[in-house]
């Protein structure tokens, strides 16, 4: 099992990775997940991990006025972020709800055509028994998509890190393997059908500033290496351009027949 990291639940630091995925990634996310979602006007999406809003504000957008959405997150200050923005929008057909996804089954009730959770379902404690919830959630004809780390996410960027401790990269922690290792049997065992599939994009930093401001907001970041990765970003710029680390993503489509 994962444990939320400190900047899991670090709104901020929630934001300045996606700004850093949408300023040096090569290739969008969002239209990758959308493209294996088949959303239309009109729908009930359950957004699941939804923080501030990556995925809920465009769907709301994609369901229209007709339709709604179910933004579901632990952390209120993440929910409270997307209500404004929300508001700001003039997206009504975003609901949210605080809840720990291992409680979805007490916090949320109906049928939904489509659930998605981006980089979440893999926080979760009890694996069957939130999958079976979800499973419960999708009404018949809908789907599931999931998505998260595969098992060489961000390897080149671990290799720098434990390069600098003079250590190999460790082997991959729950989150890079829960997709592949249990969410992919789970899937298998409750829904008519499914289908996998990988997305790589490269995150391309141009600066050493700019690499330290991603590692510093993620969960690899180690306060006591902090001056010697600066000091080794900035080495590594004076002989190249550019540092390049790849998100490896797996997703999954669950469909409920």
């Amino acid at each position: 099992m994962l444990e939320i990291g400190k900047f899991d639940s670090d709104t901020d630091a929630l934001k300045q990775r996606i700004n850093t995925h949408d300023k040096f990634g090569t290739y969008d996310l969002n239209e990758w997940i959308f493209n294996h979602m088949d959303v239309v006007q009109g729908q009930r999406v359950l957004d699941l991990g939804c923080g501030t809003g990556k995925q809920s504000l465009p769907l709301a957008k994609l369901v229209g006025e007709k339709g709604q959405i179910f933004s579901v997150d632990i952390w209120q200050k993440s929910l409270d972020e997307l209500q404004q923005t929300a508001i700001r929008l003039a997206l009504p057909q975003i609901q949210t709800t605080q809840s720990d996804l291992d409680e979805l089954d007490q916090n949320v009730k109906g049928e939904f055509d489509r659930i998605l959770s981006s980089y979440s379902i893999y926080y979760i404690k009890k694996p069957l028994h939130v999958f079976q919830a979800i499973h419960s959630l999708v009404r018949s004809g809908g789907l599931f998509f999931f998505c998260g780390p595969s098992r060489f996410n961000n390897l080149e960027i671990k290799q720098f890190h434990y390069g600098l401790r003079k250590e190999e990269v460790p082997p991959p922690n729950w989150s890079d393997t829960f997709i592949e290792d249990i969410g992919v049997p789970l899937t298998q065992s409750l829904f008519n059908s499914f289908e996998v599939f990988r997305f790589e994009n490269p995150l391309r930093f141009d600066s050493a500033d700019g690499l330290y401001k991603y590692w510093s907001s993620y969960n690899l970041y180690d306060e006591s290496l902090d001056e010697k990765f600066k000091q080794g970003a900035n080495a590594y710029f004076e002989n190249n351009s550019v540092f390049t680390t790849v998100k490896r993503v797996i997703g999954v489509k669950a469909m409920k027949s």
